[in-house]
């Protein structure tokens, strides 16, 4: 393809958009790729339609600042249109089939977006749920604010 065509690769630099076109078709393909193992090497694949980078810009559009190539909502699942999205890096790391997940409340979330809605530290909420917190108590226990030890005044 040329890329006159398309404008995303000219003059021996590559748009962002077309950079990650071609690092997913890169690790779903090509055997050599150093995260193949993970991607086409389990299977994972390309949709037909997507393979010509300029119906994968129809489907994408540019990609906005911030964002990278996210298979949603399965992880597990083939890049397509109906399973890709420009993502953050928060969203990519909660959408990660390693992501601890805690059902509270009614609904499924991360530790992170739990900590978040929750206005507690990351941190902070994990140690209570290391230490073996109930997971209603580890959310709702409102944070301890302690005081400064005072130090003696020497005479």
């Amino acid at each position: 393809m040329s890329s006159t065509i398309h404008g995303h690769a000219s003059d021996g630099s590559e748009s962002p958009t077309y950079r990650s076109w071609h690092s997913m078709i890169n690790r779903c393909t090509n055997k050599n790729a150093v995260d193949y193992h993970r991607y086409g090497g389990r299977g994972i694949s390309v949709c037909k339609r997507w393979i010509d980078f300029t119906k994968f810009l129809e489907d994408m559009g540019v990609r906005p600042d911030g964002k990278t190539l996210d298979r949603f909502p399965d992880n597990e699942g083939n890049y397509s249109p109906d399973n890709c999205r420009w993502a953050t890096f928060k969203q990519q790391t909660a959408n990660r089939k390693c992501a601890h997940k805690l059902e509270a409340e009614g609904k499924t979330q991360t530790i992170g977006e739990w900590a978040t809605e929750k206005g507690l530290p990351y941190i902070q909420l994990h140690r209570r749920l290391s230490k073996g917190w109930p997971v209603d108590r580890a959310l709702n226990k409102p944070l301890e604010v302690r005081k400064p030890r005072q130090q003696g005044v020497k005479a």
